[in-house]
């Protein structure tokens, strides 16, 4: 044990170190008029968990907008227990051009845009047009065992016009090259207008040629049968418009696997209005065949989804909003989530007659949720869940809960054999669980106090009870946190550190 506690405490005093030598060493861009350095130190640390470390130092020449970044990344088992030595440091840099925001990377990525939207496509939200965003990579800032690291080049042009003479036309081009460890290439381009102010265009598309692993199912009955090693195609595009009142987005990728076949994905999303009303509406579907960024099939599946917003002044917001989920398009559905939300007027301390007095007392953001599980029409599946926070004197509160029923149904209704996707009294409920939690804080300049707890209820089970206590500190130069947590109280507890420093 006392190696895994000099092992701790060597590679805590060397980021230390290195930390405090790096702003010795180029304090200000080492003094060169037109040069800055930014370095950031963050990590954390859980007695239960693992010890983390991140390093990352930017050297940003002004002139020409260009940044040279290095980053260093750590996780290993929490010391002083055994296995401290069984740990992966992943280091990573890049050079970017802030203007037009092309780079240079290499290390393990974390995509955005049109890749990322056609990868694990059932666990993402909902792509409303709010969520087609271009595509471009960046380093991935968090340690992770499974990803390699890959070569990335994004080239993207400043904006060039006015193209037309009276319509303040602007164009600018993109595109980007991704090689991963196995030599894989990702390949994604396109063009993007801007025009009459602030109205833009985009037309997007990419393609990649991957090599997949041989696959063996997991069960004995799955859907999907054992697959040899193979090639797999796939090529997406996205189309983007919006304005001022009107907005509209959508994907297509297809897909074609070797001895598993070809399968098509696709999404929409459109906005109507901005302010104060707005409303957006989404869905996407994929076949049974299309296999995804990721190199997994997902299954077929359709959600739709709609939103109503209304925006008021000092960030008070108003939104409905719904999502059902089915097996297929112009199939039943068969599961559902409904938010009702209200965000309260802000309070701010502007300057002279704009300061406003803060109450004693005022509500901050209400919800209420209301979902439904009937993937098996004999076994459904209600939850409601409600959460509510205000500000009393110079203390925060939060408190949520929610209950779920469940109706078991013997025999199918013949006159109506499905269920409804919403939850209803259509069917007797029996209480299946349920689950209540608090939370509070207060903030003394330049500290922060918390304090959690919860309670979960199961049918037939005792109740199991968490909590948590932390305190932090906060500054220009970052913040230091430290917790207690009880994932079971009184039994278990853990005690974690975390820590974010920039100079």
């Amino acid at each position: 044990m006392n190696r895994e506690i000099y092992l701790f405490w060597r590679n805590l005093s060397f980021s230390l170190l290195m930390i405090l030598t790096a702003a010795e060493a180029f304090p200000l861009g080492m003094g060169i008029p037109g040069f800055s350095t930014d370095l950031l130190w963050s990590g954390s640390w859980e007695t239960e968990g693992s010890l983390i470390n991140r390093g990352d130092i930017r050297l940003r020449a002004h002139k020409p907008a260009l940044v040279l970044r290095a980053q260093a990344v750590d996780k290993r088992p929490a010391p002083p227990w055994e296995g401290f030595e069984e740990g992966n440091t992943a280091f990573a840099g890049g050079l970017y051009h802030e203007t037009t925001g092309s780079r240079l990377l290499w290390g393990i990525l974390d995509e955005g845009g049109l890749p990322a939207r056609v990868r694990n496509i059932w666990s993402r939200g909902m792509p409303f047009v709010e969520q087609h965003q271009p595509s471009i990579s960046d380093l991935y800032t968090e340690p992770s065992s499974t990803k390699e690291p890959g070569a990335y080049l994004y080239l993207g042009s400043p904006w060039l016009g006015p193209m037309l003479r009276g319509a303040s036309l602007e164009l600018r081009g993109f595109g980007s090259v991704l090689l991963d460890a196995e030599n894989q290439a990702l390949f994604d381009g396109g063009l993007e207008t801007r025009f009459f102010g602030e109205n833009i265009l985009r037309l997007e598309g990419f393609y990649t040629r991957n090599h997949l692993a041989a696959k063996t199912p997991s069960a004995w009955f799955s859907e999907t049968p054992p697959l040899p090693d193979r090639e797999q195609d796939l090529i997406a595009g996205n189309l983007f418009f919006n304005g001022t009142l009107f907005a509209a987005a959508a994907d297509l990728a297809w897909s074609e696997t070797f001895a598993y076949g070809k399968g098509l994905y696709g999404n929409l999303g459109l906005r109507l209005g901005d302010r104060p009303w707005r409303l957006s509406l989404a869905a996407d579907g994929a076949s049974s065949r299309y296999v995804d960024r990721a190199g997994s099939a997902g299954g077929s599946g359709f959600r739709s989804a709609g939103k109503l917003e209304w925006r008021g002044k000092r960030s008070s917001l108003a939104r409905v909003s719904s999502t059902l989920r089915a097996a297929a398009l112009g199939e039943r559905f068969y599961r559902s989530s409904t938010l009702f939300y209200y965000h309260f007027p802000t309070f701010s301390a502007g300057r002279g007659a704009a300061r406003r007095k803060t109450p004693l007392f005022y509500p901050s953001r209400v919800s209420m949720t209301l979902s439904r599980e009937a993937s098996n029409p004999q076994k459904i599946l209600d939850t409601l869940e409600a959460l509510g926070a205000f500000r009393l004197w110079e203390l925060n509160f939060t408190f949520q809960g929610g209950v779920s029923g469940l109706s078991i149904i013997e025999t199918a209704n013949q006159d109506d054999p499905f269920p409804l996707p919403i939850p209803s009294t259509e069917y007797p409920y029996t209480y299946d669980s349920a689950k209540f939690g608090a939370e509070a804080s207060y903030t003394l300049k330049p500290f922060q106090f918390g304090i959690k707890a919860g309670c979960t209820l199961k049918r037939e089970k005792e109740a199991k009870w968490d909590g948590a206590l932390s305190a932090a500190i906060r500054g220009k130069w970052g913040r230091f946190t430290a917790k207690l947590s009880s994932p079971a109280f009184p039994e278990e507890w853990e005690l974690g550190l975390s820590w974010r420093v920039q100079l």
